[in-house]
Formats: C-alpha cells, structure tokens, sequence
C-alpha cells in the first residue's frame, strides 16, 4: 500500500506530499517498505506513527541508512558501478528516476565505508549524495545510531 507523506510545501504554499510503499502495523502506524526519495528522517524498515496531514514521527528505527543521490543530468547508465558497492555493503537500490537514486544500507556497513563510497561516485559523475535519516532539517545530527554500532 501507499501512505501519502508530507515533504514541506510547494511555491504556493500547499503541502507537498511523498507516496511510500508502507505495511500497516495496525491503527495509524506503518512500517516503511522502501527508502524514500524526499521524506526526511526514515529508511526503509522504520515504523512510523502517521498523523493528519501525512506528518509523521519515527517510533522504532530498522538501523537502516537512508542515502540520496542527485544529479542535473540523466544517470544513463553510469549507476551501475555505484549499485553494485552498494551491495557490496549489503544495501539496495529502493527507487530511481532519470536524476536521482535512493539506498538503503545497513548501519552495520559504516558510516566512512559509506561515505567513502558515495563521495568517490559523486566525485566522478559531478552529482550529489546526501543522507536521508542522519541529520534533521536544520542539520543537526540525529543520532538515532549511537550505542547501535
């Protein structure tokens, strides 16, 4: 199924909302299927607490990492290489389009062999990474890993 997760509001000033692929975990809670693209502060296996307005809080982390990849031109191919390191870390490819790419990887891989492998990637192909579910919105860090590794 999909949940409709807000991502901040559009020049107009309406919300602007993200689908995810979700699984109920009965009432209001979800349990997130893949990492999303835009939706900030989950990964894929978190469950969250869904409210009105597709706002949503984190109430059990999976110690996924969340990582974005973005770009100005199409990838074209040149994806491949960094989805295979990506594997190698034991993560996935949840979601692509034309000019951006979303991972899940398991906190267990580590942040500097992350890290080393998406700055290498965005060093050669002139796009850019961040992470998804490390830091909030005003760039503090989350640390929902710590006393995890």
């Amino acid at each position: 199924m999909h949940i409709l997760l807000r991502v901040g509001e559009g020049s107009t000033g309406k919300p602007v909302f993200e689908p995810v692929h979700a699984a109920s975990s009965g009432g209001s809670r979800y349990r997130i299927e893949f990492t999303p693209g835009l939706a900030y502060g989950i990964a894929a296996g978190d469950e969250i607490e869904l409210g009105p307005g597709g706002v949503y809080t984190v109430t059990e982390r999976a110690g996924n990492v969340a990582v974005r990849v973005f770009s100005a031109s199409v990838f074209s191919g040149v994806q491949h290489d960094l989805i295979a390191e990506v594997e190698d870390l034991g993560g996935r490819l949840d979601g692509s389009i034309d000019k951006g790419l979303a991972f899940t990887i398991p906190l267990r891989a580590g942040f500097a062999a992350i890290e080393n492998v998406f700055t290498r990637f965005a060093s050669h192909t002139r796009c850019e990474w961040e992470y998804g579910n490390v830091y909030a919105e005003d760039g503090t860090a989350l640390g929902w890993w710590e006393g995890s590794t």
